[in-house]
């Protein structure tokens, strides 16, 4: 199966991630920042990244990182997923989804809602990496 490296500030998220791509198959590594982004993942190498936007040292973290993932040459090709409940917790006064997918504003591959039911992530997970 897949490695699938999860970055989310929220220790129980990722706990409970864990232990359902786990029990999928997958190898799972975690953090809980962007901090050193580039370097983790060219030195950890996953399949697919699932992120959150909004991080501790930044409400944007997400939305920064995926950027920066995008844009270079050697992890640009790696699929994200943005899993973030930043419609939720944020006074906004509109709403994220896939329709805002994009390669200047969000240039990722995915984005769902928490909370999410695992059948669906895996669902979203496994189309990502296996598409077609």
């Amino acid at each position: 199966m897949a490695k699938i490296l999860i970055i989310d500030d929220d220790q129980d998220i990722i706990d409970t991630l864990t232990m359902i791509l786990e029990n999928s198959g997958h190898t799972v590594i975690t953090k809980q920042d962007t901090d050193n982004l580039l370097n983790d993942v060219k030195a950890s190498r996953p399949d697919l990244i699932v992120l959150d936007i909004m991080l501790p040292e930044d409400s944007q973290a997400g939305f920064k990182a995926a950027r920066a993932l995008n844009k270079d040459a050697e992890v640009g090709s790696i699929p994200v997923l943005i899993l973030s409940a930043v419609n939720q917790r944020s006074n906004l006064a509109f709403g994220f989804s896939e329709s805002d997918i994009s390669t200047d504003f969000l240039p990722v591959e995915a984005f769902i809602e928490k909370p999410v039911e695992p059948q669906v992530l895996l669902s979203k997970i496994e189309h990502l990496l296996y598409p077609g």
